[in-house]
């Protein structure tokens, strides 16, 4: 039973390290941009944390592609805010003048939207002996693309991978 739930404990902080890949800093720390930006979205965010990313390692829990057109070549930091809003843990990307870029929203498996759920379900099809092994999942939000995904991890004993779903249920990406 305790290793068992050691390895929650394991898969889930690993889901985060995916997420906050910076340093972690105060409300102080952080520019009043974001902070306000943060309020005015989210009024209602509980155990807030923060954390600045240099442009160089924010693709690496973000998802940055060229056609985000965040250029991880600037030499501008990022921000990433952790916290939680009506009972659910909320990642946000912040650029430093306060542009909402991407949040994600963790949630549990069992929520997933239908077709989403239904791919998940049949993922055994295509890829034979895979299971998801977290409880949980992110649905993505690019504002500047006005685009969603739904980022679910499976994996087949020590081989993982991380699937992107789109609304609709159609796998887009897998990582």
């Amino acid at each position: 039973m305790l290793a068992m739930l050691c390895l929650i404990s394991f898969q889930i902080k690993s889901q985060e390290d995916k997420v906050i890949t910076g340093k972690k800093i105060t409300k102080q720390q952080t520019p009043d941009e974001v902070i306000k930006a943060l309020e005015a979205k989210f009024p209602n965010a509980k155990s807030v944390e923060y954390y600045k990313i240099p442009p160089d390692s924010a693709k690496n829990g973000w998802e940055i592609t060229e056609e985000d057109k965040i250029a991880s070549s600037e030499d501008v930091d990022f921000y990433t805010i952790s916290f939680k809003n009506s009972d659910m843990k909320y990642y946000a990307l912040y650029d430093v003048h306060g542009n909402l870029l991407k949040s994600k929203l963790e949630d549990h498996v069992d929520h997933l939207p239908t077709p989403v759920h239904d791919a998940v379900k049949a993922l055994g099809s295509k890829y034979p002996g895979y299971k998801v092994v977290a409880k949980t999942y992110y649905r993505d939000i690019n504002y500047s693309k006005k685009k969603e995904f739904y980022e679910v991890v499976a994996s087949n004993g020590t081989a993982t991978k991380t699937l992107y779903f789109s609304p609709d249920g159609k796998l887009i990406k897998e990582k």
